[in-house]
């Protein structure tokens, strides 16, 4: 009889251990990692947890969770480089687990920060140089249903105020007295048609009050996974620094999909997809009028990994009206794949530009123009037939049916300095070096990569000298990688993880060499559409409409609080909560009655009041220790181990508490008149989760299951 138990309770054992969570996929990849899994029959919401690298246990962000035809999928971006698992866990309606897996080992290696944008001691954006979000980070989500209703706490320089819709979030950034670190992560697309208050109709705004002390600063924009994209609209820079933008696609935009316009300094593009933008009303912006476009001192900016399909002007750098000092640009495994031209186009520009692959360019590659300086060092140029040109010599001099104006600007020439650079096709290519004509050359050839290039060197056309800087002392460190491995690392890495959602491959014997719009890829770009279902703890569909939520009922004026469930439950309690609840993060028990339910103050997590007195405000967590929130007027607040705040809201008005960092857990909350007490004489918080209990089927059940029950491998009768 023993024998038959024991074979029993091992038969229950093999069962309990059979996940039904069901990984497709597991990746790491720069700076995040991925798993993607089957969705499993009962489950209500998916908790993810990473470990590795020092983290134990961190839980991801509910909105990181997203449900598409392939499967249910999560992204957790800001890890540093390493190993890591991730734990998937599995709940019911109730919050009752129904199963949980892990992901085998994931490597996660680093993105490069180097150039021009990093020096003076700047990392651009809102994480540090390890990849992790810097120090008291703000973190929002946008999606096409919540990029007009995101809120996010923003300083004026005398109190926080709560910003709601990410145009309005930016804008309040741009008064430039919040330095806070602010991370916007984009899920899917975003239309211009869902996204209230664009610049002209066309940018996302990114403008601060001044070009000195009151710069937008300190913001990244990235997307999460491979199909974050912004449609019908770009981005706009204008007095800012220290901004990222990071693994998006950007499609249709109107006038350039990025602008640097006016004072920008260290900005980092990468890992970006562009694609077309609308045609314009000149002839040659059929394709759109430019990809990225820098001038009016936006110097110091380092461009890399980004894929430029089709792209007819892709960059411009310099304008018209010169710059008082040249602006200080870095380029690097950027993919032009089939554009046509400006890859960059420089006037008045000191520029690295290292490591691209130039794949069947069908006018120009590098234009130096007017008092600029490029350093163009072991890039890939396969059919280009001008990979790089000065105006007014070499090349653009001997092919034009007037020498004197050239073939692409009629402006005085720069000096380009060529090192290690691999040059191929089956194309005619016109290139020349000092080596083949001393006076009439496309740029001069080094042997080394210190070498200098010589004074005598001046441009036969307005005379500029080649300044060396990269051979200064104070030019920043790089190590580029051998010309012959360009295209095979650029082609891995460059534009969004993975090569984003929309896939395109050219023909080569076609498209080499013809530079009109593609039309099959023009359609491919005008039907696309998101694949996202849904993203867990916000209502959409993914096509960016809400269902009308009917009428909301107005909140009153508050005098007293209570447990979570309780006022969330009471259309009149005063309280506004956005956010999702769970069961399984604890327990709080207040003057004897204990909860087990609370507000997990998430990213997207809120709770808005309005008091009409002074008042003493207690917040009662679980399992929330060093844990930060943000409460209007008080500012960012930490959550001491105890797991209890109390603080003073010092005059009547509307309140919102939000999370800054970690996500938390809050039970209850008290309210008392400022010259009163809350009446609550003993709190205990218990932050362990419930025995792990299985039915004989192997099923994981409620800890409240009646029946014969598996509980710590004990068989148990639980009536």
């Amino acid at each position: 009889m023993t024998r038959i138990l024991l074979t029993a309770t091992a038969l229950i054992l093999s069962v309990i251990n059979v996940h039904a969570i069901d990984f497709k996929r597991q990746q790491g990849w720069l700076e995040s990692a991925c798993a993607v899994w089957a969705p499993v029959s009962g489950a209500s919401t998916y908790h993810v947890y990473y470990n590795g690298e020092g983290a134990e246990q961190q839980p991801a962000d509910d909105c990181l969770v997203r449900e598409y035809a392939e499967g249910m999928r999560v992204d957790v971006p800001g890890l540093k480089a390493g190993t890591y698992t991730l734990t998937v866990v599995a709940t019911d309606a109730d919050g009752n687990e129904i199963d949980r897996a892990t992901t085998d080992a994931i490597t996660v290696k680093a993105l490069t920060r180097e150039g021009f944008a990093f020096t003076e001691d700047i990392i651009p954006g809102g994480y540090q140089m390890d990849g992790t979000p810097k120090a008291g980070a703000r973190i929002i989500y946008v999606t096409a249903a919540t990029v007009d209703k995101v809120t996010c706490m923003v300083s004026d320089g005398k109190g926080e105020t709560l910003q709601t819709g990410l145009a309005a979030i930016l804008e309040a950034y741009g008064k430039g007295r919040d330095k806070t670190p602010l991370i916007i992560r984009v899920i899917g697309t975003i239309k211009n048609t869902d996204y209230s208050g664009l610049k002209d109709g066309n940018y996302i705004n990114l403008q601060g009050s001044n070009a000195t002390d009151r710069l937008l600063e300190n913001v990244t924009i990235e997307g999460i996974g491979e199909d974050a994209t912004l449609y019908g609209f770009g981005i706009c820079f204008k007095r800012t620094r220290g901004i990222e933008v990071r693994n998006v696609a950007l499609m249709l935009f109107g006038d350039d999909a990025i602008s640097m316009d006016t004072d920008n300094y260290h900005n980092w593009i990468h890992h970006c997809d562009f694609f077309y933008g609308k045609p314009g009303s000149e002839a040659d912006q059929v394709k759109g009028d430019g990809s990225i476009d820098m001038k009016y001192r936006s110097t110091r900016a380092t461009i890399d990994n980004c894929h430029f399909f089709d792209s007819g002007k892709v960059m411009g750098w310099g304008g018209a009206t010169k710059e008082e000092t040249n602006l200080l640009i870095t380029l690097h495994h950027n993919w032009f794949d089939h554009c046509d031209s400006r890859c960059p186009r420089m006037n008045h520009i000191t520029a690295h530009i290292y490591n691209n692959y130039y794949d069947g360019v069908s006018v120009y590659g590098i234009g130096c123009t007017e008092v600029s300086n490029a350093f163009i060092e072991a890039n890939h140029f396969r059919n280009v037939q001008r990979p790089m040109m000065i105006a007014g010599q070499g090349t653009d001099r001997k092919y034009a049916s007037d020498p004197d104006k050239g073939t692409f600007s009629g402006q005085p020439g720069g000096m380009s300095k060529a090192y290690a650079n691999k040059v191929e096709g089956t194309i005619e290519v016109r290139l020349s070096y000092q080596t083949d004509d001393a006076e009439q050359y496309d740029a001069w050839l080094v042997s080394e990569r210190s070498e200098k290039v010589p004074e005598t060197a001046a441009a036969y056309k307005g005379g500029h000298i080649y300044d060396n800087f990269d051979t200064a002392e104070d030019m920043y460190a790089s190590t580029p990688d051998n010309a012959e491995q360009v295209a095979d690392i650029v082609c891995q890495y460059a534009g969004r993880m993975n090569g984003g959602d929309l896939h395109w491959a050219f023909d080569n014997d076609t498209d080499d060499r013809d530079h009109s719009l593609n039309t099959a890829l023009k359609s491919a770009i005008t039907e696309y559409t998101t694949a996202l279902i849904r993203v867990q703890g916000i209502e959409t569909s993914g096509t960016g409409t809400d269902p009308d939520p009917g009428p909301q009922p107005t909140p009153g004026e508050v005098t007293k609080g209570g447990p979570i469930t309780e006022l969330m439950s009471d259309s009149n309690s005063g309280f506004t909560f956005t956010g999702s609840t769970s069961n399984s993060k604890g327990t709080v028990t207040v003057d004897g009655t204990t909860y087990n339910t609370c507000l997990k103050m998430g990213s997207s997590s809120s709770v808005t009041f309005t008091i009409t007195e002074p008042m003493i405000m207690t917040l009662y967590f679980a399992a929330s220790e060093n844990k930060r929130i943000s409460v209007t007027n008080l500012g960012e607040l930490t959550i001491p181990t105890s797991n209890v705040i109390t603080a003073t809201l010092p005059e009547a008005g509307t309140y919102t508490i939000v999370r800054t960092s970690g996500e938390s857990y809050l039970y209850y909350i008290a309210l008392s008149p400022i010259n009163d007490i809350t009446g609550i004489k003993d709190i205990t918080t218990d932050s362990q989760q419930p025995p792990v209990t299985y039915n004989l089927a192997g099923q994981r059940v409620s800890p409240t299951h009646r029946g014969i029950i598996i509980q710590n491998g004990k068989k148990i009768l639980r009536k």
